[in-house]
């Protein structure tokens, strides 16, 4: 299988996995999840549901519309990125490499999020490259690589079935989704 593809298949793994990872704190003790109601965009999805309103933490990533998978998989596939050959060829990540990718995780998340310009519900805070985001918000990019390096180590060691992956997902050879 070629690596384009399964950096693809690893990005839905994690993008699945980062979502799981925000609804976690949200969990009841009757194990469903403080609900948090959107829109949702993908109109196979309404129709299919009858609605065009999800509540996003009661869903899995698998559950979601495709409009609120979105981040999640895109934020996964510059992790993937980031570490993936490194990764592979079992090289460490050094320090000033975890803050450039940290800083290239930002980059292109301030890419995906125009919204955080807009002066009346931007944040400006967030509206800054890497150098000037405080430590904590700097912390919170760079801890997107531990869970990217240890999916790609995990396929490594054949920990996942990127098969089954890509059938789930409709990936098809060279990393393109259906």
């Amino acid at each position: 299988m070629d690596n384009e593809t399964i950096k693809m298949a690893l990005s839905y793994a994690l993008g699945s996995d980062l979502h799981e990872a925000w609804r976690t704190p949200r969990k009841l003790e009757d194990g469903t999840f403080e609900p948090r109601i959107k829109k949702s965009k993908d109109a196979a999805w309404n129709e299919s549901h009858g609605t065009d309103e999800v509540d996003i933490a009661n869903c899995s990533f698998e559950q979601l519309p495709s409009n609120w998978q979105y981040e999640n998989l895109e934020a996964a596939k510059v992790a993937i990125e980031q570490v993936y050959d490194k990764t592979m060829a079992g090289e460490p990540i050094m320090p000033a490499e975890l803050e450039q990718m940290g800083a290239n995780i930002h980059e292109e998340w301030l890419k995906r999020n125009s919204w955080v310009y807009d002066p009346n519900y931007g944040d400006p805070k967030l509206a800054v490259p890497y150098e000037q985001l405080s430590k904590e918000e700097q912390e919170k990019d760079k801890a997107q690589v531990g869970p990217a390096q240890a999916k790609v180590q995990a396929y490594l060691n054949g920990l996942i079935d990127v098969e089954s992956i890509c059938e789930k997902y409709g990936i098809q050879p060279s990393g393109k989704s259906l």
